[in-house]
């Protein structure tokens, strides 16, 4: 059973090594990054390009709706303290955190991608090492922490969604109409996905209770997985969930991609007063991934814990506990999941013929349980044609003032470098010595070199 969990572990942490993040905000508006195609498929960038492994993208993106350092430390007495710290009322605490904690992160590891101007449009081909992950957390998990005091807590809320796949992908941008009053640009991304690994949890029970005698814990759930690592037919239904499930034969892994799927990136760009205002819209990762039964197993999970306080004495703690994990009956052989897909609304006027631009851009993921919105500001400088930067900032989503993004696209002829960030502290505190971001609840740093090919051709 451990070889399972420190597999999947493995796994995880790997694909976090090579995070990209899956839509850089504050690329939006930067011409000649071809980033910006992944918020919306008609924003096509200023040149042709070639984005090779490793370096056309690498980097990391976390976001969630509770864990901030405002919400974890405080001041007393002059120090910055923790929140489970006695000086720190349950309340003050409390009240900050939302009923249902979430943590997302998105991964986007560009691995190959092709870009170029026709007469008439560019093109796109690539392919992506793309995951998705939340986990959801009950708020009566900090309430336990940190009042420790008796009552019954609930944490049936708490659970994970984890989705990995390749996505193989075709784009057009194109102008389709000369308007009296402006420009209209079309685009759109079909998609072609290889599911690689899903695993998901149900939780029917979990809770803990805790009276001045003992403090006692329960959970009962089931847990579904299907992938190129899993090997259904090495399990047997009743009995213990083994590490021989997991395949480490790459011909086995070769022969289990079996779970296919398709999407779509549907965007428009409309251009008016004469190029000064534009104005665009997109819906991105509209899909699905089929898992085949082939690759699908489900198991039922069981603890039980007790605390009865500490032997004075012989010191020894007077605990008791079991955990069990073991193959259950495959309710639905194969199953659908959707992937987390998103809307971008966009304007942005310029001014000073194109050298600066002042944007505005909503952003909502629709993600495994829940959506997540957010208004991000910028300013876009563009003081020459091979050369752009963006300040911005982002709001809602509990972000407060003091996180701002930046980022700087060089794009001469020959090379394209991106560097950005979405989220990057203004306010520190220290705590023991250690300077620790404030009023920051997600994270989210971007590097990207790439070949540009050509000369723009629809630019206008």
């Amino acid at each position: 059973m451990k070889k399972i969990v420190y597999t999947l572990l493995f796994i995880a942490a790997s694909l976090t090594a090579i995070n990209t993040t899956a839509q850089m905000r504050t690329s939006y508006f930067m011409e000649g990054s071809y980033f910006r195609t992944e918020l919306n498929p008609a924003l096509a960038p200023t040149r042709g390009y070639i984005a090779l492994p490793a370096m056309s993208g690498v980097g990391v993106s976390l976001s969630n709706n509770f864990l901030s350092v405002n919400n974890l430390f405080y001041k007393s007495n002059g120090e910055v303290v923790t929140a489970l710290h006695g000086s720190v009322s349950a309340d003050k605490f409390l009240n900050r955190l939302p009923k249902t904690g979430f943590i997302g992160a998105n991964i986007n590891a560009n691995i190959l991608g092709v870009g170029f101007y026709t007469k008439r449009s560019f093109w796109s081909f690539g392919i992506n090492l793309r995951s998705s992950n939340d986990i959801t957390m009950s708020k009566d998990m900090f309430t336990a922490l940190k009042s420790l005091g008796n009552g019954h807590y609930d944490l049936n809320n708490t659970s994970f969604h984890s989705t990995s796949y390749l996505e193989v992908y075709i784009g057009n941008a194109r102008k389709v109409a000369d308007l009296s009053f402006g420009n209209l640009s079309v685009g759109a991304k079909v998609k072609v996905l290889v599911g690689l690994l899903n695993a998901s949890s149900q939780i029917e029970q979990m809770y803990a209770d805790i009276t001045p005698e003992n403090v006692l814990g329960r959970m009962n759930g089931r847990l579904r997985a299907s992938g190129v690592i899993l090997d259904p037919k090495k399990g047997v239904a009743g009995q213990e969930l083994t590490e021989d499930v997991l395949c480490y034969d790459i011909n086995k892994i070769l022969g289990n991609i079996k779970n296919f799927g398709a999407a779509i990136d549907l965007g428009a760009e409309m251009k008016l007063l004469d190029n000064k205002l534009r104005v665009s819209a997109a819906i991105t990762d509209l899909g699905f991934i089929k898992w085949s039964k082939n690759t699908h197993i489900e198991a039922e999970a069981h603890a039980d814990f007790s605390f009865n306080g500490v032997n004075l004495s012989t010191g020894e703690t007077q605990s008791d506990g079991s955990a069990e994990i073991y193959m259950a009956e495959v309710k639905k052989p194969g199953y659908a999941t959707r992937l987390n897909c998103s809307l971008n609304f966009g304007a942005e006027y310029n001014i000073l013929n194109d050298h600066i631009g002042f944007g505005i851009l909503s952003h909502t993921e629709f993600r495994h349980n829940k959506s997540l919105s957010e208004l991000t500001l910028s300013v876009n400088f563009r003081p020459a044609n091979w050369f752009s930067a963006t300040v911005s900032h982002t709001l809602l989503n509990r972000n407060r003032l003091g996180v701002l993004g930046f980022a700087l696209n060089l794009h001469p002829k020959g090379i394209n470098l991106f560097l950005g960030a979405d989220y990057i502290p203004m306010k520190f505190v220290t705590y023991q010595n250690i300077p620790v971001p404030y009023n920051l609840k997600s994270f989210n740093l971007y590097f990207g070199l790439g070949f540009n090919l050509g000369r723009a051709k629809m630019k206008q």
